[in-house]
């Protein structure tokens, strides 16, 4: 495993997201064999209510790790990423679709190709 492991997962989401597959994403995420110590959702725009509320019961079970960007109208994917890049506290981030399910070990997977490999070694 890699010395500073650290890293920041990155997602977006926007309105027209079920509910349930919001929630396995971020479960998917948070366990992980090495844990992100920051998890940065984009709100693109007004959420539904049942998205909001699977986002705050994330937020108040992990207060420390989650920081929520509130984009008041849907800029798009491109543009709610680059606003979670701009806010991220670390150099290192795993970009995560909020309607993805991803195998526990994708973060440690990718952190060992960080470490094997000095072209993928951030600067700094």
């Amino acid at each position: 495993m890699m010395q500073n492991s650290k890293y920041t997962v990155l997602m977006s989401v926007y309105y027209k997201e079920k509910p349930e597959y919001l929630s396995l994403s971020i479960e998917s995420m948070l366990n992980q064999t090495v844990k992100p110590d920051e998890f940065i959702i984009v709100k693109d725009g007004p959420l539904t209510t049942e998205l909001d509320e699977v986002i705050k019961n994330f937020v108040t079970a992990y207060p420390k790790t989650f920081n929520i960007i509130v984009n008041e109208t849907n800029l798009g994917l491109g543009p709610a990423l680059a606003k979670g890049i701009e806010n991220s506290k670390n150099e290192l981030i795993a970009r995560m679709d909020s309607d993805d399910y991803v195998v526990s070990t994708r973060c440690e997977r990718q952190l060992e190709k960080f470490r094997e490999d000095n072209e993928f070694v951030p600067n700094g």
